[in-house]
């Protein structure tokens, strides 16, 4: 039953972490996003941690102006300057998601975070909801394949989120996704 939980969870030990915490991000769950923020055309973004540019191509193919960094072109996010942006867009690597969060809402941008669907549920997050808290939080209504089909034909197992912080005050939105066609 140990196994069975820790996939139930989002960790699926049979198979194990993938390196880096790389886990690209399926068009369609930028897509969700994008439908739901109507940007205006033009809207310059940055997406800080694009690893092989899977979000960035989605940005691009919606008349958006894209900069894609990652670590692993010698960008490190979380010590790099701001560039000249309107939205900082991005899915962070989990075990930096906080920083992440933290680095954004430092930079006074819009910014919006791929997060596990139970990422506010941890005690030692409450401190960062509580400073940081966002505008809308917008869990997508499937499960996104982050492995694209490489572990076979089972379902994904991860519960997602987007995470909104566009300025606007007061009470957090809570509004599902609906997967686009």
């Amino acid at each position: 039953m140990g196994c069975l939980g820790s996939r139930i969870v989002g960790g699926n030990t049979e198979y194990g972490r993938v390196k880096s915490d790389f886990y690209p991000t399926p068009p369609e769950a930028t897509e969700a996003l994008l439908n739901f923020l109507n940007l205006p055309q033009g809207t310059r973004i940055w997406e800080p941690a694009c690893g092989e540019g899977h979000m960035v191509r989605v940005f691009k193919d919606y008349g958006y102006t894209v900069f894609g960094t990652d670590i692993i072109c010698g960008v490190d996010y979380l010590t790099a300057p701001l560039m000249e942006c309107d939205w900082i867009i991005t899915n962070p690597p989990f075990v930096l998601s906080q920083s992440f969060i933290e680095q954004s809402a430092s930079h006074n941008k819009p910014f919006a975070m791929l997060l596990k669907s139970q990422y506010w549920h941890a005690k030692k997050r409450l401190e960062l909801f509580n400073k940081n808290q966002p505008s809308q939080i917008l869990p997508l209504t499937w499960r996104p394949d982050f492995l694209f089909g490489t572990r076979g034909s089972g379902s994904p197992l991860m519960d997602v989120m987007w995470c909104v912080w566009d300025g606007s005050h007061g009470q957090t939105v809570y509004r599902p996704l609906e997967r686009p066609n």
